[in-house]
């Protein structure tokens, strides 16, 4: 009866990655497996789990298991770094919301196609609406970013105390249900009244610094890497020497011109926003079509 850890042998030997038909595992995945919900967008992916340096991709017909070279739980940061450096992050990103386009909605039947219907009209609303807003980054990045930092996320972490707030209180009869939930919603709403008189510039600052330190960071291991040769670098030679040395030149540009590489991230925002929007929008338009009568 074999189990996931009968076919990660390769990992050990040079191989970065694995793909086992889903057939061929037996045994269910062991309590050392933990369920990660923040990962590299990866096409595919149905659920990722993790143990240890071990990270698996659950998709429909197979699981795909990589060794990564930092466990992110012991070594949070390196792990980011070197394994996760965030220009992989955003290309990944782009190429998963491409693969979305490529997927057919599935009929439904029966109770389904209330639910069908709703995710339709959430669909043809939210994709005109992403797209919109993904043209205003483009368009007008330096507004955006002042509406971003100035209103939209302190009025987000606001919104988030008054509700964590709300719920710690009893209107009829009135009483305090959660004194933690009191404090921690007045400590919230705290914080957003100091996140709103944060001045832009400072946010942009402080933004760009722990952007380029991840890219400079990012760069040093992967050319590092690289230098040493394609054993030292199983994952993919080409795509991160690449990632390396375009790391370098962001993290270096952010150096002599800080303003103009934060709209290229805001430029970059807004091309993600456009492509969900328009991966949003198709997904809607063949469910109308698909739900529509011969």
């Amino acid at each position: 009866m074999p189990s996931i850890e009968d076919f990660l042998h390769p990992l050990h030997k040079g191989i970065w990655e694995v793909s086992i038909p889903r057939d061929q595992v037996t045994e269910p995945f062991g309590e050392e497996w933990v369920r990660s919900q923040i990962n590299v967008p990866t096409p595919g992916t149905m659920a990722s789990y993790r143990s240890g340096q071990y990270h698996l991709h659950e998709t429909r017909t197979e699981f795909k298991v990589h060794l990564d070279r930092y466990d992110p739980k012991r070594h949070p940061l390196l792990h980011l770094i070197d394994d996760a450096p965030l220009l992989l992050m955003i290309s990944e990103t782009f190429i998963t919301l491409i693969s979305f386009t490529r997927q057919q909605p599935r009929p439904g039947t029966g109770g389904q196609i209330d639910e069908q219907n709703a995710v339709l009209r959430h669909h043809l609303i939210l994709g005109p609406l992403l797209i919109f807003l993904g043209v205003i980054f483009i368009i007008i990045p330096d507004l955006t970013f002042f509406g971003l930092t100035t209103l939209l996320i302190p009025g987000v972490v606001l919104l988030f105390g008054v509700l964590t707030l709300m719920s710690s209180v009893s209107i009829h009869p009135f009483r305090v249900s959660s004194r933690n939930d009191l404090i921690g919603g007045v400590w919230i709403i705290g914080v957003a009244v100091i996140l709103g008189w944060i001045p832009p510039r400072l946010w942009g600052g402080v933004i760009l610094v722990l952007l380029s330190g991840w890219m400079f960071a990012s760069s040093v291991m992967l050319l590092r890497r690289v230098l040493r040769g394609r054993r030292a670098v199983p994952e993919g030679f080409v795509s991160r020497m690449l990632i390396g040395a375009v790391s370098l030149l962001l993290g270096g540009a952010s150096l002599i011109a800080p303003e103009a590489v934060l709209m290229i991230f805001m430029d970059i925002l807004g091309v993600l926003t456009v492509t969900a929007g328009g991966v949003v929008t198709i997904t809607g338009i063949r469910l109308r079509r698909m739900m529509q009568p011969e």
